[in-house]
């Protein structure tokens, strides 16, 4: 593996703390895991994307928080296209999703982590704004309600799902 240069528009620079046992690459997507340390991003459970990292750190050796990391956040970032479920410029304006860490797909992957919303396609990536801390996709199964009670319940879990994601909030 190794470090690459990752175009990007505007932003923030945060210094996030590293979670143990990690080394981020420089120009990698990254997000926090469900302790609130940092991780190279991943299709992997709990995983809320925050940006691209700016440095290469190496904290395999460490506890969580030992090092830092300086993250590119809020701002416009071209990153590598899906080979296998790419985006296209039809997707302008939809949220796409974490691949690894420097790809993004059009469709959720096992763990359906968003990357943030796509602004453009062009021939070598897709420009994605990434807002600090992407809301994961809430996960909800199709209702079998028989009846308008259950679902009304079956409504209500979704509901509370997605305001535990942060895609929704209550007024």
């Amino acid at each position: 593996m190794a470090d690459r240069m990752t175009e990007r528009k505007t932003g923030l620079l945060l210094s996030l703390l590293v979670a143990a046992s990690t080394a981020v690459e420089g120009g990698k997507m990254v997000g926090v895991n469900s302790s609130g340390y940092t991780v190279e991003a991943a299709d992997a459970a709990s995983i809320r994307v925050f940006g691209v990292s700016d440095q290469n750190v190496d904290n395999s050796a460490g506890a969580d928080g030992a090092k830092r990391v300086q993250v590119y956040s809020g701002g416009m970032f071209k990153l590598k296209n899906s080979a296998s479920n790419a985006v296209d410029q039809a997707d302008a304006g939809q949220l796409c999703f974490v691949e690894d860490d420097e790809t993004v797909a059009d469709a959720p992957g096992t763990k359906g982590i968003v990357a943030g919303r796509v602004v453009e396609v062009v021939s070598d990536g897709v420009w994605v704004q990434i807002p600090a801390g992407m809301p994961q996709v809430a996960a909800q199964a199709d209702s079998v309600a028989a009846d308008v009670a259950t679902l009304k319940t079956d409504f209500n879990a979704l509901l509370a799902k997605l305001r535990a994601s942060g895609v929704m909030f209550t007024a």
